[in-house]
C-alpha cells in the first residue's frame, strides 16, 4: 500500500486530495474508499491506501487511517464547553472549545454530529480534534426541502402577521432567520414528545404531519405536510452523501382542511414547554441573585459600547441598578418578565436597559433555582426573542429585536 499525507479534504462534499510520500503525486480520494465509519478526513492526517489509475488521473482506493475517529452528537455545549455522546457506545466525552477544528467562529450546537479522536485525561473522556461532521437540523434531517426560503416565504403568507418579524428576510442570504429559528425549535421538541404524526393510505403511500403552533388570519391551525420518499420512486431525490439520508420530502404548510388530513386519526397536537402556568410569571416575593463576575466579566461584548469605557466596578453598579429598575417594573406589570425556552429549561428575561431607561440594551436571563432566583448571564435581544416565541407571541413593550 502506498502512505501519504492529507494535502486538504472538502467536509461537505466528501472529496479530497492526499500527497503521496514518494512522489509527492497528488491522488484523488472520495469519502466511499475511506475505510472508516468517519469519513472526514484531517489536514496532515497520515493515511495508507492503494492507487488506482484512470483518465481524471490518480485515485485513492481502501483507504486507511492512522489514528482511531469516532462519530458522536453534541450533547451540550455552553460557554466554550460540553459533552459530546459517543454515537456507538452512549459514552460522554468533554469538549472544549479549543478543540475544535477550523479557524475564526466555530458555530456548535446541541444535536451537530461530529468526528472526533478519543483521548483520555485526568479528568475522564475527552475528544480532541472535533470535526463538524452534520449542521443540519432535527427538522432538516428529518426532511428534504427542495427550497427552504420559498417554503417559508409561502408560510409567512399563510401565517398571521407578527410585527413583520415572520417575513423578516436576511437580503444576503435570502433566509428568514425569525420564522426558520421558531420552526427548527418547534420540531424539536415536537420530536421529543413523539407529537409528529403519521399515516399511511390503502394503496400503501406514506404521509407524517405536525403541527407549527401558528395560525391563518382566520384563526385556523396551520400544519406542516410530509410524503415518504418511497411514494414516488421515479422522483429525484437528492442524497447527502456519507450523511444519515432524509425519509421524508416535504409537501406543504397548509390548514387542517388539506386532504391528506383526511388519512391522519388524530390531529397533530401543539407542542408543549411547561407542566405549571406559574413558571411563566416572575414571583416578585423570591431574592434574585446575580453572578456579576460571569455578566460583566464573561459577556461583556453583549453590552452596549459605552459600556466597555467603564471600569469595572461601575459596570457591577451599572448593572446593579438596572436590575433593580427591572425589578420595579416587573412588580407593576407581571409582563415585563419574557418567560423564554432554553437547553430544555423555562427561564425569565427581564430587561436592563443602560444607556437609556426607556430601551433595553440587554435581556437578563434569570432562572428558578430552590427558593430563589439565579442570574448568570445577558443576551442580545435577538437571540432571546427567538427562544420566548416558541413559548407565545412575547410582550414587545421592550424585547424588540
Amino acid at each position: 500500500m502506498k502512505k501519504g499525507k492529507v494535502k486538504f479534504f472538502n467536509a461537505g462534499k466528501g472529496f479530497g486530495i492526499v500527497i503521496d510520500d514518494s512522489d509527492n503525486s497528488e491522488v484523488f480520494i472520495h469519502f466511499s474508499q475511506i475505510i472508516d465509519d468517519a469519513k472526514i478526513l484531517l489536514e496532515n492526517e497520515e493515511v495508507e491506501y492503494d492507487v488506482n489509475k484512470s483518465e481524471k488521473g490518480l485515485n485513492a482506493m481502501n483507504l486507511h487511517r492512522s489514528f482511531e475517529r469516532r462519530i458522536g452528537r453534541i450533547d451540550s455545549f455552553q460557554s466554550g464547553y460540553g459533552f459530546i455522546k459517543e454515537q456507538t457506545s452512549e459514552e460522554k466525552y468533554f469538549i472544549h472549545y479549543s478543540d475544535i477544528e477550523g479557524d475564526g467562529f466555530k458555530k456548535i450546537e446541541d444535536d451537530f454530529e461530529v468526528e472526533f479522536t478519543p483521548d483520555f485525561s485526568d479528568k475522564g473522556l475527552q475528544a480532541k480534534r472535533v470535526v463538524v461532521r452534520d449542521q443540519r437540523s432535527a427538522l432538516q434531517k428529518f426532511a428534504l426541502f427542495s427550497d427552504l426560503s420559498t417554503n417559508l416565504r409561502d408560510l409567512t403568507g399563510l401565517a398571521q402577521k407578527e410585527d413583520g418579524n415572520w417575513d423578516y428576510i436576511n437580503e444576503k442570504t435570502n433566509e428568514f432567520p425569525v420564522l426558520s429559528s421558531y420552526l427548527t425549535y418547534t420540531f424539536k421538541r415536537l420530536q421529543q414528545e413523539n407529537k409528529i404524526e403519521f399515516t399511511s393510505k390503502s394503496n400503501g403511500t406514506k404521509y407524517a404531519c405536525f403541527n407549527t403552533g401558528l395560525a391563518t388570519k382566520k384563526h385556523e391551525e396551520i400544519f406542516a405536510y410530509f410524503e415518504h420518499i418511497d411514494n414516488n420512486p421515479s422522483k429525484k431525490v437528492f442524497r447527502e452523501g456519507y450523511l444519515k439520508k432524509s425519509s421524508w420530502i416535504f409537501d406543504r404548510f397548509d390548514k387542517e382542511s388539506y386532504r391528506i388530513m383526511n388519512y391522519f386519526k388524530d390531529k397533530p397536537k401543539l407542542a408543549n414547554y411547561f407542566q405549571n402556568p406559574a413558571d411563566l410569571i416572575y414571583d416578585t416575593s423570591k431574592r434574585l441573585i446575580p453572578d456579576f463576575d460571569h455578566i460583566a466579566d464573561d459577556r461583556e461584548k453583549r453590552f452596549p459600547p459605552s459600556f466597555a469605557a467603564m471600569t469595572k466596578a461601575q459596570q457591577v453598579e451599572k448593572i446593579k441598578a438596572a436590575i433593580n429598575t427591572a425589578l420595579m417594573r416587573i412588580e407593576r406589570n407581571y409582563k415585563t418578565a419574557i418567560p423564554q425556552f432554553y437547553d430544555g429549561n423555562l427561564q425569565l428575561l427581564l430587561p436592563l436597559c443602560l444607556d437609556n431607561i426607556e430601551n433595553a440594551d440587554v435581556a437578563l436571563v434569570a432562572a428558578k433555582e430552590g427558593e430563589v432566583y439565579r442570574a448568570n448571564t445577558v443576551l442580545s435581544l435577538d437571540w432571546p426573542y427567538n427562544n420566548a416565541r416558541l413559548l407565545a407571541r412575547p410582550d414587545r413593550e421592550w424585547l424588540n429585536p
